[in-house]
């Protein structure tokens, strides 16, 4: 009897040494794929991703859906089509080394990513997002060494420290340099560099050329008519555009301007009206450290 104890106990230490540990990469994908990110997983396995971000310790995912990575791939948006985006995209944006629990998040919150880029969290009436995309209220995964959040959309959109609305307009010129211009004129350059956080309603180059000429070149003439028109374009807070559609605001929005004023905004999907105006927008949010800009091709003129 004694003999056959020893075996088994002999066959226990051979099967307790024999037997390897999964490493954390494994663990980190086994998590991910168990709670149903396997297109995440696809990615970071293609693109080389598993060791950085497991090695980053305690974490929070922001994960996005097999169906934000479907939507993406219809939507046929130009970086999908670029591994090299594809990879900067799933790099810069969706690790936090640290846990962030629900209680953790309050709205305007700013953290830095694995990668040194930045994510801002907001509140809103029914959801909440980071960086525009909406995020389950509740963790998915609720480990000791990483949490995980489902996302509605994959974030396209991140910053750094110094990119304030100024210097994204800047990054952009080719379709802002009028509204640059008109900023600089009135003297709002050092409040949408320092100031914030701000949404922006941002007219393209086209906006301006569709004014009627007279009213351009009024406007162009009398810095303190195109200072309040400007203002009106500045809404004080972060609002994204999918966080604000309709069916989840469940009303219109009245936002606070910058000159004091407020706009009616009614947001449905990628389309918005401003005070009753239907005003045609790009379907992306452009981040800045203050605030968040949204491309639109009309002027705002006050009634």
């Amino acid at each position: 009897m004694n003999s056959s104890l020893a075996l088994a106990g002999l066959l226990l230490l051979v099967l307790a040494v024999s037997a390897k540990p999964q490493d954390a990469s494994t663990n980190l994908k086994n998590t991910l794929m168990s709670a149903n990110f396997t297109r995440l997983v696809d990615e970071i396995v293609k693109f080389d991703l598993a060791d950085s971000v497991s090695k980053a310790g305690p974490k929070t995912i922001f994960a996005p859906s097999n169906q934000a990575f479907r939507e993406m791939m219809m939507a046929n948006r130009p970086m999908t089509n670029s591994t090299e985006t594809m990879m900067k995209l799933l790099r810069r944006s969706f690790v936090v080394s640290r846990r962030i629990m629900p209680s953790d998040i309050t709205n305007e919150m700013v953290v830095d990513t694995i990668s040194g880029e930045k994510l801002r969290f907001n509140i809103y009436n029914t959801v909440m997002t980071v960086n525009g995309a909406i995020l389950t209220k509740e963790p998915i995964v609720v480990k000791d060494d990483v949490i995980v959040y489902r996302l509605n959309s994959v974030i396209l959109s991140s910053f750094t420290s110094g990119q304030n609305m100024m210097a994204v307009l800047e990054m952009n010129k080719d379709r802002f340099s009028t509204l640059i211009r008109c900023i600089q004129d009135t003297g709002l350059t050092d409040t949408l560099t320092k100031d914030g956080p701000f949404t922006l309603f941002a007219p393209t180059n086209e906006a301006f050329r569709s004014l009627p000429s007279e009213a351009l070149a009024r406007l162009m003439a009398t810095p303190a008519e195109l200072k309040r028109v400007l203002s009106g374009h500045v809404t004080k807070g972060t609002y994204f555009l999918g966080a604000l559609d309709s069916k989840d605001s469940g009303t219109d929005m009245v936002l606070p301007t910058l000159d004091g004023g407020s706009n009616k905004i009614m947001i449905n999907g990628r389309s918005i009206k401003v005070d009753g105006t239907p005003v045609v927008t790009s379907a992306d949010n452009i981040m800045a450290e203050n605030g968040v800009i949204h491309a639109i091709s009309r002027v705002l003129m006050p009634n």
